[in-house]
């Protein structure tokens, strides 16, 4: 019986490192781990659980649009005036950023500050950088 419980056990450690492999990939870690929120997230309201905090889709454009009224002041109170210019929008908890920004690391900063706001799903960043200065090149034959 101890020889069964030991097998178990490693192969319950081998698939939760092979699981933990695949979503902390360097690359591809982030959109695998968005996925399976989204998947958990249809998973619990199909089996009617607890977990899924979002409303029913009679009032989820509200829910939507209080998510993204929380994430205009969120980004408000952390970078002031520097957010005002940004077009935010909230789709089923997804958050797409739209506008331009002066410095190359607001975009993410950004990004990151909009992860952090809870019941965010995922962020569609959207952000570009301003160009200043910039002469439009006109060919002519």
């Amino acid at each position: 019986m101890t020889r069964i419980l030991k097998l178990a056990a490693a192969a319950t450690g081998a698939a939760v490192i092979a699981i933990a492999a695949f979503l902390l990939h360097p690359r591809s870690g982030a959109r695998r781990r968005a996925a399976a929120r989204r998947a958990t997230v249809g998973v619990a309201s199909l089996v009617g659980s607890a977990v899924d905090r979002r409303p029913h889709r009679s009032s989820a454009t509200s829910w939507d649009q209080t998510l993204a009224d929380r994430v205009r002041v969120a980004l408000f109170m952390g970078f002031g005036d520097l957010a005002t210019g940004l077009e935010v929008r909230a789709n089923r908890g997804v958050i797409t950023l739209r506008g331009e920004v002066d410095e190359l690391s607001d975009i993410t900063r950004f990004e990151t500050a909009v992860r952090e706001v809870g019941d965010v799903l995922d962020v569609d960043n959207l952000l570009r950088l301003r160009m200043r200065d910039a002469r439009p090149r006109v060919l002519s034959a």
